[in-house]
């Protein structure tokens, strides 16, 4: 669909402010953004952007259709308003929106900079497709959470510049983020999907910091009433980061920020690869609800590992303009989910009843999805209706499939090599700079374990066979009824059973 052309070309108008791009900055390979947060007229976000060296194949500018960890249609452009372009001496450039996501610049040679307004995402409804809270942005007069891609767009083909962003904002604002602060004010990323995985909370907040292994880990809180502060939460994410370094043999990052804005909603928590967003009620923090925030943080903490460590090619170049999904969450989110349960026990931050507790509510939530729909194709059609219907059983079935997975793998092994061994080669394997084929990865898996492994992911995975969960916990001296969903200990376990349910319990050697 193709909509209003915005602008006059060649006739001189209210140009962008030159004062913005700080003198001392280069834009030799760089894109250099300013965004005004004291300026809240029309509940916006005001941006300024400056560019050099364009080509027609620069021509357009293209904001999100589809942001990483959330496997839904954003379409930011929505939110996009006065979308303008300038060249060096202040005339206006012909910028034409010709889709819900793209501006075409007219003469991209010219281009010297943009400006444009994008609405405050929580304030503005929507008919369809609306967007997760801890995905979005929120202004208002005392913090503004801001996921930059939901913000800030770039030219085609221009996603691997370095890139600039200053925010203008109150004094009395402290901000939290795991950017590269390059100094006061002013953030740098080596790319835009850099800079886009790493949200930014700012304003009346408290904060605090953890120190683990070599890795700093801030905690930054927005309460609206005041009834949180990061002190309240810092103990319980404290020991979900010690369990995370015991499951792993030393923490993969050196930095990380837990970001929290507290206020009338639950809706979640969103993963980056240094941080992670949460937006949950603001009340006085009980045992249950640090539970709840503790649980919520151990899922997404572990995403150090996947995506940051271990991730495909598709999520390593994503496509902002068009959903390409990956065959692979039963690898992001259901051994993500895994682990962050299984680690908590194995460092005793965890009894065994609760974790298997845990299983229990996952099976009762498989139990009610359908059966027949594998995982990998929920995965694959993540994007559509029909898959997003089916997709919360990817934290459910996927790591109740991850569970089978560990117990198999040490069963074929004796004891000596689980799924988590499997993780730790996959980290040392790939890392934060390889991506594996998105087509081969079983292909890898199998040859990096057992040739018993692809018929288990032919079956669970790729294949729909129905989860009998007693036959792996079998292996362990569990019995799991499907009928009534509960767990028992053998009274007589086997003396493999006994030997299979102590290498279970603990992290193996892996030196």
């Amino acid at each position: 669909m193709t909509l209003l052309a915005i602008s006059l070309a060649g006739c001189k108008t209210d140009s962008s402010d030159p004062s913005l791009l700080p003198s001392d900055i280069s834009l030799t390979n760089s894109i250099y953004y300013h965004i005004d947060l004291n300026d809240k007229k029309g509940d916006s976000f005001k941006v300024t952007g400056y560019f050099e060296d364009l080509s027609e194949a620069n021509s357009i500018y293209q904001f999100a259709a589809v942001v990483p960890g959330t496997y839904r249609i954003s379409d930011i452009g929505r939110f996009v308003q006065n979308f303008r372009a300038f060249d060096v001496r202040g005339n206006e450039i012909e910028a034409v929106q010709v889709s819900t996501n793209q501006w075409k610049i007219s003469n991209p040679t010219d281009l010297n900079s943009i400006t444009y307004e994008v609405l405050d995402i929580w304030d503005t409804p929507v008919s369809e497709n609306a967007l997760y809270k801890m995905g979005a942005t929120s202004l208002e007069a005392d913090h503004a959470l801001i996921n930059f891609f939901a913000i800030l767009g770039y030219p085609e083909g221009m996603k691997d510049r370095q890139q600039f962003v200053s925010i203008s904002k109150p004094k009395s604002w402290y901000s939290g983020t795991s950017l590269e602060l390059l100094k006061p004010k002013i953030y740098r990323a080596d790319s835009y999907d850099e800079l886009v995985d790493s949200p930014l909370l700012t304003g009346l907040l408290s904060q605090s910091v953890i120190e683990v292994d070599d890795a700093q880990v801030g905690i930054y809180v927005y309460s609206v009433r005041n009834s949180i502060d990061a002190d309240d939460i810092q103990s319980g994410l404290q020991s979900i980061i010690q369990d995370a370094s015991a499951f792993l043999d030393g923490l993969p990052v050196d930095r990380y920020s837990f970001i929290f804005h507290f206020e009338d909603q639950l809706a979640g928590a969103l993963e980056h690869s240094l941080s992670s967003v949460y937006v949950f009620r603001d009340r006085t923090i009980s045992d249950s609800y640090l539970s709840l925030i503790k649980s919520t943080a151990a899922h997404e903490f572990f995403h150090i590992v996947t995506p940051l460590n271990i991730h495909s090619e598709v999520i390593a170049d994503f496509n902002f303009a068009e959903a390409t999904p990956s065959a692979h969450l039963w690898l992001y989110e259901g051994v993500t989910e895994w682990a962050s349960d299984i680690m908590q026990y194995r460092n005793s931050s965890m009894e065994l009843s609760d974790l298997l507790s845990e299983v229990s509510s996952k099976y009762s939530v498989y139990d009610r999805y359908d059966k027949e729909i594998t995982l990998e194709e929920i995965s694959l059609t993540s994007y559509t209706p029909e898959g997003n219907e089916q997709f919360i059983n990817i934290y459910n079935r996927g790591a109740l499939v991850a569970y089978m997975l560990d117990l198999h793998l040490l069963d074929l092994s004796n004891g000596s090599y689980g799924l988590r061994e499997l993780v730790l080669e996959l980290i040392e394997q790939y890392g934060p700079d390889r991506s594996f084929d998105d087509q081969q990865f079983f292909d890898v898996v199998v040859d990096m374990t057992y040739p018993e492994v692809e018929t288990f992911i032919n079956d669970y995975i790729r294949g729909s066979r129905e989860l009998n969960i007693n036959e792996y916990f079998n292996k362990i001296g569990i019995e799991h009824s499907n009928e009534t969903n509960t767990f028992h200990l053998l009274e007589t376990p086997s003396e493999s059973q006994s030997d299979l349910m102590r290498v279970w319990s603990t992290n193996l050697e892996t030196n």
